[in-house]
């Protein structure tokens, strides 16, 4: 019994190349497309982290703007206190001209009240704080600020108890003035210190577009860099008070109520593209990217699969070359051995089988020389060695005489052949030699695919400017998704019945090869069971003028 293991030498399965591919696949691929994964996973947490930190970059520049505004709010109602509180130790003149003083140097305040007494208190305003001069009554506007305290004491009495813990909050109230001007009322609560009773509150009259003319746009004028957009609105008639650059209300992403004047909305945004925009189209070109990049991946492995695929299925086609070479080799070396030893031994007397025994020993040489000339000249084509002579020349004549040597082939093999030649046909530029084994191989395809229906036929005939060459045959034929593929070398039709026939695989790459060298063209027709016909066009000398 045989322990040793046999190598059969079968072509390995074609699904090892497809489970390789797969594994390729899974290793470069898995990395990527988990990478791909995560990016989508991440695009939500991502955007929302960059518009959480630009928020509060906005929020911060807003609440800077807040900060210096009511900064300096403070330090005017800190100079008006000083003033009330001084009431005692002044003059009426005197704080009468520290009032006016105080409103001459800030153009933004159009007036103040402060009580002196009951029966006088102070009342200094602007024009604008008025509206038209023919309706000014000093005592109707007292009485309406008086009203305004009398009707918000118990807020007063609560922003005096913050004052005394040394916090100093107005109550900001709308004073309408007259349409087209819009005046803040800031009620500030007057104590004295510990211990002291407080008085009446006084009053701080700001004009609100001065205010944000003067104080909001030149801190905004400050801060732009030119990447930043500010505005300011009226939040009670929906108009803008101020713009640096025209934009949509709904195009600003940020905005606060400015807290010395809070029917005033401060609004910021990013200039050009906002920030989410930018964002969403950083994160959209950012998988766009990745998704062609797997995309270039998937198709740079596809591509490499299918070259590999193709060098695999060459490498193996070479294999089966080199097997039925060897074949189509030893099968005639066979015959002609044992014949010639036959003939050698003196067994054949009779004359008859003596002349069947050299001819088949003639046949099979015949063939062996067809079968190493066709190798060689492939060789040489494929090399570009081999060199062509192409001679005006009567293509009928070179068919005849090739037929002719090719005749007994039939005959021994049992064929039957129709030869239908045309005469008076244009010349051709031919390789006498080249055209004959094209000739040939297509003479010998035919005999070896026919199976039981032996009949073969040869037709030249002219065509216009071209000589057509037609070898037909009623054998297996060819399927039609294969008819480009049998020109290429090596190549064998996937079929049962081709593959138990023996060949190089060379023989239709060969004619192809031929064919290109006289600018002619080889042409399939073929249906399977009906068999198959194959054409040679080779273009004429001089154009048929008849035709």
């Amino acid at each position: 019994m045989n322990d040793c293991p046999v190598w059969s030498g079968r072509r390995m399965n074609k699904p090892w190349s497809t489970k390789l591919f797969i594994l390729i696949l899974i290793v470069l691929l898995t990395p990527v497309f988990s990478y791909t994964i995560f990016q989508f996973a991440q695009r939500g947490s991502e955007e929302a982290l960059i518009q959480s930190i630009y928020d509060r970059q906005l929020r911060t520049i807003l609440f800077s703007v807040n900060q210096h505004c009511w900064d300096l709010f403070s330090s005017w109602t800190t100079r008006f206190s000083t003033i009330a509180r001084n009431s005692g130790t002044l003059s009426r003149k005197d704080k009468e001209d520290a009032l006016n003083e105080f409103l001459d140097i800030r153009m933004e305040l159009s007036g103040v009240f402060l009580p002196q007494s009951e029966r006088d208190p102070f009342l200094i305003l602007k024009p604008e704080a008025l509206g038209p001069e023919s309706s000014r009554d000093d005592a109707e506007i007292r009485m309406r600020i008086q009203d305004i305290i009398d009707r918000n004491r118990s807020r007063i009495d609560k922003l005096v108890l913050r004052a005394r813990e040394g916090y100093m909050q107005p109550l900001i109230i709308d004073w309408s003035a007259h349409p087209g001007r819009r005046i803040t009322c800031h009620i500030i609560p007057l104590w004295n210190g510990a211990g002291s009773e407080a008085s009446d509150p006084a009053v701080l009259f700001i004009d609100d577009e001065r205010f944000v003319r003067e104080i909001v746009a030149r801190k905004f004028t400050e801060m732009d860099d030119g990447t930043l957009i500010f505005a300011v609105k009226d939040r009670l008639t929906g108009n803008f008070v101020f713009r640096t650059d025209e934009a949509d209300e709904q195009m600003f992403e940020k905005r606060e109520s400015l807290w010395v004047i809070p029917d005033l909305d401060l609004m910021i945004r990013l200039r050009g593209q906002t920030l989410d925009h930018l964002s969403r189209i950083r994160t959209e070109r950012n998988l766009i990217f990745i998704v062609l990049v797997n995309v270039l991946l998937v198709a740079g492995l596809i591509y490499l699969f299918r070259n590999m695929a193709a060098e695999m299925a060459l490498a193996q086609m070479k294999t089966d070359f080199v097997a039925n070479v060897s074949h189509e080799l030893r099968t005639p070396l066979a015959l002609i051995r044992m014949h010639a030893e036959t003939l050698e031994m003196g067994r054949i007397t009779d004359e008859n089988k003596m002349h069947h025994y050299y001819r088949t020993i003639m046949n099979e040489s015949a063939r062996l020389t067809r079968l190493i000339n066709n190798i060689l000249d492939f060789s040489r084509i494929e090399s570009r060695s081999k060199k062509h002579t192409l001679c005006e020349q009567d293509l009928t004549a070179v068919i005849s005489e090739a037929l002719n040597g090719y005749r007994s082939h039939f005959d021994q093999k049992g064929f039957r052949l129709h030869v239908h030649l045309a005469e008076n046909l244009s010349r051709v530029r031919i390789d006498s030699e080249s055209v004959r084994l094209a000739f040939v191989n297509l003479l010998d395809n035919a005999i070896k695919f026919s199976g039981n229906k032996k009949e073969v036929r040869v037709d030249l005939k002219q065509e216009k400017n071209r000589l057509v060459l037609s070898v037909s045959d009623r054998g297996i034929g060819i399927p039609e998704s294969e008819h480009k593929k049998i020109f290429d070398k090596f190549y064998r039709v996937g079929s049962s019945l081709v593959h138990d026939t023996r060949g190089s695989g060379l023989g239709l790459s060969l004619v192809q090869h031929i064919m290109e060298i006289h600018s002619g063209e080889i042409k399939v027709e073929s249906k399977p069971g009906e068999g198959s016909r194959f054409s040679l066009f080779f273009p004429t000398v001089r154009p048929d003028t008849e035709g």
